[in-house]
This record gives structure tokens, sequence and C-alpha cells, in this order.
């Protein structure tokens, strides 16, 4: 995919002439190493957030010991952490999202353009408030992902704690690990469309994030 999206960018490099020492093209690959991971940092934000909503639902409802190896990332991941993440991936192509990237690369190039050292020089400046904007956008959307499943489990955690209180001789802790399984699974799946279209507005706002970067409009 990778060397896919460099043919597509030719065009726009096709006219570009590097030119300068070695010193030069050196700070010309940091650069560009720096835009790349920034643009990859923004682009899996949503993705992170969607794991990280699903994780914190499987915590608040007393299921984080059933993680197991995702296949896709080789690491850990809790079953509704697992679910959210295979859903954001599923709604990044509806919306045509590897479009999207592949235009912002593009873009990336005619504001950034390689021939031009001098060019967009205030650019480690401007990628790191849009890291760091991401980076705030992150938490912001996991925690509104799971928000259903948090309001839903606490208002169990206080049923049961009255119940415990009129009747103490039932074994809350037994009962109550259970109910507040299925409860959280049962608030994400019927909150499922809510979150299909959180998500595609916390994708759109990445991709408005990196045409904002370039100054160009998505």
């Amino acid at each position: 995919m990778g060397i896919g999206l460099s043919f597509l960018c030719l065009p726009v490099l096709a006219g570009g002439h590097l030119a300068g020492g070695s010193i030069v093209l050196g700070l010309l690959v940091a650069r560009e190493a720096m835009v790349g991971v920034v643009m990859g940092f923004v682009v899996a934000c949503m993705f992170r957030a969607a794991e990280a909503a699903g994780q914190f639902a499987d915590v608040l409802r007393g299921a984080s010991m059933a993680e197991a190896l995702f296949p896709t990332s080789q690491g850990r991941s809790s079953p509704l952490g697992a679910l959210m993440l295979l859903l954001a991936a599923v709604v990044f192509f509806e919306i045509g999202g590897l479009a999207h990237v592949t235009s912002a690369l593009v873009r990336s190039y005619e504001a950034i353009p390689l021939s031009v050292p001098e060019r967009f020089l205030g650019s480690p400046r401007v990628m790191a408030m849009v890291a760091i904007a991401a980076s705030a956008k992150l938490i912001e959307s996991a925690i509104g992902l799971c928000a259903p499943a948090v309001v839903a489990l606490l208002l169990a955690d206080l049923l049961l704690g009255i119940v415990g209180r009129a009747v103490p001789q039932i074994p809350l802790y037994f009962v109550g690990m259970p109910l507040k399984a299925l409860l959280g699974v049962g608030a994400v799946l019927l909150g499922l469309a809510s979150v299909d279209v959180a998500l595609q507005s916390g994708f759109r706002g990445s991709f408005e994030l990196l045409a904002a970067a370039f100054r160009l409009r998505p």
C-alpha cells in the first residue's frame, strides 16, 4: 500500500529537483519523516480511540481478564476493544478513508515541496500542534464512544448497591458480575448506530485536521 501511495504522488514530485549538500538533504529527510509520522498518527487516533473505548467498557463490566491476542496488531485486546476496532476499520472504508488519506498525502507534497527546503519553515511547530490536537481528540473520542456503556454500568452499580442495602443476604458479587457483563455488551450493541455516526464524524475531523495542517481545504 505504501508503494502504491508513492506512485500516486509521482506526478506531483516529477517536476522537482533536489539540490544542496548532505546537510540539506538530511534535513529534508527528517522533515518528510516528521510529516509522515504525524499524518499516520492523526489517522490512527480514531482507531486507537475506538479500541480504548471498548477496553474501558470491558474493564468496567469486569471482563478485562478476557484479553486475547488480536491478529491484526499482534497485541492484546479485550473482546469489546477488538469489536470496536473492527467497527472503526469498517467505518473508515465506508466513508472512503483511503481516498482521503491519499489526497492528504498528495496535498502534503503540494504544501511542502521537496525541491524547496525553505518552504514551510514553520512545519515542526505546525506538526507539533497537529499531534497535540489529535491526542486531545483521541482522549475525547474514547470517552465519548464508551459513554453509553459507562452510564449503564454506573446505574447498574447504584441499583445493586440499593438492592444490597435492602437485602443483605444476596451475594451481590456473584450475582452482579454476570449481570454487569451482559449489560455492558448490551449497551455497546444497542449503541452501535450512534457509535457508527460518531466514528464517521471523528474520521472526518481527522481528515479536516490534516487539511488544516497543510493549509488546504479538504
